[in-house]
């Protein structure tokens, strides 16, 4: 599984303008043997739209607000639920004074992290400070004076939240979502895990989780014993950690959405949930740990009005590289599809759960067309036989449950359009275009979200473009063939081919829009000449708008006029093409023109030159406080 190192503070984005030089694709000229036939009778998912997370405080400038939203159509933004307190309670960094070089590393027990194994002693003496605990009342209003919304983390999300907002009925909808990377750090317990191999400034190798380091609640499960401690004592009685957790998620997401006008369409409760790592994170290594969680939550935000409308998505786990990542790492490890076969055998837990989410980061990301990506097949239908040892056979899928399910993060490619540069091109830019399309397809996702637009570097393996290259970075771009043009309400509908094992084709109407979109995607390096027959709905399509990227070519606009029901179009090889069409009476996606300012992404602020610890990836650091402050390291 991928180690990512995040930011403290996250949120998800995406964006709306068309660049680069146009041309027009003949018609009819060019012989095809090939065909791709779009049937819009048979009629697969809805599609709620796409976005990335938000790292830094660049999403509060309206340069990138434009190129997230207006360029590349994202309608979902992502953000954080970690909580932040307030004073006295985020004092010291969360009383981490070692990240302060006060005391100078390592700190106190020789480590580079304050340790606690529960609740009880989580404010133990630890260089000469107790840190104190937030206990929530009963009242979720009461309770937000709890928290300090002007924090960069949650103000960031707040703004683009708004500026998301401000342009939903341009984008057809606008869709706020959350994750919590880990909630209070007085709430969890030992895991039973530890940490390894770490050096520098890392925690010590050994060191068991939970602990906080640098500010970030690291690792750890939440105490959902539902035992009364007296450290929670809420003034008229002891309350325990599985109702603390409920009754802050209520007020940090009632206050967020308050700061924001913008309520809540979905959070998750725990962002991969079977992973801990140094930054903020918690396990539920065991359905039943997280369907208590999960119902705790539920019956909290159903007393509130503003609350009880946000939808619960979940499990979030990693998508996994075989069926052991499916559905078990043994006995006391359960992943994806044994979660959900828990969660709906409970039925308080199912009527819970809203929808599924998972996220894309597999050993089978990408596989060669005419490939089913294998364990995108088992997340959306199951099994009927094991797979593997040990594995049991006729294992559900979750369109069994009459649910809908989201891809809510991944990333890992390099930032080029092709690599490797021989071979099979499976990790750049062109194979991200085609990792969206197994999800949208074999997957049957709904929504499919990124792990960054950018984030104040250069474009890298975790990001979708940077300040340089905008709206021309060939992932961006990638992402962009499907985002732009396959707008929130859009329905997934049937395109086959026939006459070529190398093209992928997926396509797409929006019945109120009446607008059809169709992607097409070449894994071969030779260019194919396709022949797509239209369907009769919508009626009144007489040239389609087309979108082509290829190695060095990103973006090239034009349009093709139908013939006889249909167009031929070459795609170049390991290339992807976007066709665009609006019928009689439609509603045309908004396009820019090449005289509109490319927007500028801004960089994120000078940060204290703090060293990346072994096994994670670069992450941006936010700057220090120097004491009492409540600025964390991300």
């Amino acid at each position: 599984m991928p180690l990512r190192f995040r930011p403290f503070a996250l949120a998800c984005v995406a964006a709306l303008v068309l660049a680069g030089a146009a041309y027009t694709l003949r018609p009819s000229y060019a012989q095809a043997s090939a065909t791709v036939t779009i049937d819009t009778t048979t009629r697969f998912q809805i599609i709620d739209g796409f976005g990335t997370c938000l790292a830094g405080t660049g999403a509060q400038s309206a340069d990138w607000q434009k190129l997230y939203y207006d360029d590349l159509g994202a309608s979902i933004l992502r953000v954080d639920l970690t909580p932040n307190f307030a004073a006295p309670y985020s004092d010291f960094t969360y009383n981490s004074p070692w990240f302060h070089n006060n005391p100078a590393l390592p700190g106190p027990d020789d480590n580079n992290v304050r340790s606690y194994t529960s609740p009880e002693d989580y404010s133990r003496e630890w260089s000469g400070r107790r840190a104190p605990i937030a206990v929530m009342k009963a009242d979720a209003t009461q309770n937000q004076s709890l928290f300090d919304f002007s924090a960069e983390m949650p103000q960031t999300g707040i703004t683009a939240a708004k500026a998301g907002s401000a342009r939903k009925t341009a984008l057809g909808d606008f869709k706020l979502i959350a994750s919590i990377w880990s909630p209070a750090p007085w709430l969890k317990v030992a895991s039973g895990n530890t940490i390894g191999g770490q050096s520098g400034i890392g925690p010590r190798n050994g060191t068991a989780w939970p602990f906080i380091w640098g500010g970030n609640f690291a690792g750890g499960k939440l105490d959902v014993s539902n035992t009364p401690l007296a450290v929670f004592n809420d003034g008229v009685q002891n309350t325990s950690a599985l109702t603390q957790f409920a009754r802050s998620t209520a007020a940090y997401v009632l206050g967020y959405q308050r700061a924001a006008g913008v309520s809540f369409y979905a959070i998750s409760i725990q962002n991969e949930l079977n992973f801990e790592t140094f930054y903020n994170s918690m396990t539920y290594p065991m359905s039943p740990e997280y369907i208590t969680a999960l119902k705790a939550v539920r019956a909290e935000f159903d007393k509130y009005p503003e609350l009880k409308p946000i939808k619960i998505m979940g499990p979030e786990d990693l998508l996994g590289g075989d069926a052991y990542g499916m559905w078990e790492y043994g006995p006391l490890a359960h992943k994806n599809l044994q979660y959900l076969k828990n969660i709906e055998a409970d039925p308080a837990a199912a009527e819970a759960v809203d929808f599924y989410n998972i996220h894309g980061y597999a050993g089978d990301g990408v596989s060669a067309a005419g490939a089913v990506p294998q364990l995108w097949d088992w997340w959306a239908n199951g099994w009927t036989a094991s797979p593997a040892a040990g594995i049991p056979g006729d294992v559900k899928g979750f369109t069994s449950y009459g649910k809908k399910s989201w891809m809510t993060e991944t990333s890992g490619e390099a930032p080029v359009w092709l690599s490797p540069s021989s071979g099979f091109p499976g990790n750049g830019a062109w194979s991200v275009a085609l990792r969206v399309h197994q999800a949208l397809t074999a997957g049957q996702q709904s929504a499919w979200v990124y792990w960054q637009l950018s984030d104040g570097g250069d474009a890298s393996d975790f990001t979708l473009t940077d300040k340089t290259l905008k709206n021309d970075a060939p992932k961006y771009v990638a992402v962009k063939h499907f985002a732009k043009y396959i707008r929130p309400n859009a329905q997934r509908v049937q395109a086959s081919v026939a006459g070529s094992t190398t093209i992928e084709a997926s396509a797409y109407i929006h019945d109120a829009n009446k607008t059809l979109t169709t992607v097409l995607i070449n894994s071969s390096a030779t260019a194919q000449t396709m022949r797509v027959r239209l369907p009769s709905a919508p009626a009144g399509i007489s040239t389609l708008q087309t979108f082509t990227s290829s190695d060095g070519s990103m973006w090239k606009s034009g349009s093709a006029a139908v013939q006889n029901g249909e167009v031929t179009v070459t795609i170049p090889g390991y290339g992807v093409t976007t066709l665009y069409g609006t019928g009689s009476g439609g509603t045309a996606q908004p396009t820019a023109t090449s005289t509109t300012p490319t927007p500028t992404l801004p960089a994120c602020p000078t940060a204290a030159p703090v060293a990346t610890p072994q096994g994670a990836r670069p992450r941006a650091f936010l700057p220090l406080t120097s004491g009492g402050g409540t600025a964390k390291c991300r």
